[in-house]
């Protein structure tokens, strides 16, 4: 495939891809996009295992660079309210999670979290880690030499088995008593 011809369909791909997005900020900024992923296509299609993939990739890679402008432009707005609000106390600037329903600050929640995935197996943390950075469950199949079924099924688990982790650590942390939930199917009656 000819340089100008494959920039030429990663940018109609990344266009068509990114016109599902309805939101004010993605149809304004369609065309930038566009072209940083086509650029992203262009400059990454030669170790393209698969040819017939191209498509595919390139509507991943246009995700990716949407998510990461979205979030780079909630950044600077944070820094720009945070500048904007300097009579506001810290707390109230901080970022915060609901866990077991008490409101947390990120930084007090972030090593439970890295502590929960460090307790997960390696293959289930590098699917959820990289499920989270965007690949979808086809893609880490493929990866991860795996059926999408399973895969589904890890990522589900994992999550899960994280989320309880740091609920369990809240739950220590704030002297909350840890009342033990019955085991799914404990009690029932066949």
């Amino acid at each position: 495939m000819e340089g100008a011809e494959t920039w030429q369909r990663a940018h109609s791909a990344a266009n068509r891809w990114l016109g599902r997005y309805s939101d004010t900020w993605t149809r304004q900024n369609r065309e930038d996009l566009a072209q940083e992923a086509a650029i992203a296509a262009w400059q990454w299609v030669g170790e393209l295992e698969r040819p017939e993939r191209f498509r595919a990739a390139v509507n991943t890679i246009a995700m990716r660079v949407r998510g990461r402008a979205l979030r780079e432009r909630r950044r600077r707005e944070q820094v720009m309210t945070f500048l904007a609000a300097g009579s506001a106390t810290v707390e109230e600037r901080e970022p915060h999670v609901q866990v077991v329903g008490r409101r947390v600050p990120v930084w007090r929640v972030r090593p439970w979290l890295l502590w929960a995935l460090d307790r997960l197996g390696p293959l289930d943390r590098r699917m959820l880690l990289e499920f989270h950075e965007g690949f979808c469950c086809a893609e880490l199949a493929e990866r991860f030499r795996r059926s999408l079924a399973c895969v589904k099924t890890r990522i589900h688990r994992a999550r899960r088995r994280v989320r309880e982790e740091v609920e369990a650590t809240a739950r220590k942390a704030f002297g909350i008593d840890l009342v033990q939930s019955p085991k799914r199917n404990e009690g029932v009656q066949r």
